[in-house]
């Protein structure tokens, strides 16, 4: 049986607003989280990155958690994106991201899940 069409992704992702910052790529660059997962996070940026740049994220996880979580990650896929012109979707793979925070990204993704509209979840 193959896997065509099928969703891959290994951790379920939330698509919440949560607040980031990426160190080595310069200020200002990402304009905001579509979604986080304990896999990893894809944001807007205002510019291009390239692939295989690797940067350290700070995420502020939102209230009831109230948590920073500070991962180095490396970016996996920079695309243009298709309705906003001069922005960029960037996925970035967590590389570091400690046993704790780890743990705190699925409690806030698995919260957010249980409390999101239907059809809203997805996986990464």
């Amino acid at each position: 049986m193959g896997t065509e069409g099928a969703d891959r992704r290994r951790f379920p992702r939330s698509h919440s607003s949560v607040s980031a910052r990426a160190e080595d790529v310069g200020p200002d660059v990402f304009n905001h989280v579509d979604n986080i997962s304990a896999n990893g996070v894809l944001c807007h940026t205002l510019r291009a990155v390239p692939l295989m740049t690797r940067m350290r994220v700070n995420l502020d996880l939102p209230k009831p958690f109230n948590r920073q979580i500070d991962a180095d990650g490396v970016v996996v896929r920079c695309e243009p994106h298709d309705e906003e012109e001069g922005h960029y979707q960037v996925a970035i793979l967590f590389t570091r991201l400690s046993d704790e925070d780890h743990e705190a990204i699925r409690k806030f993704v698995d919260h957010d899940l249980a409390h999101a509209p239907r059809g809203k979840s997805a996986l990464l």
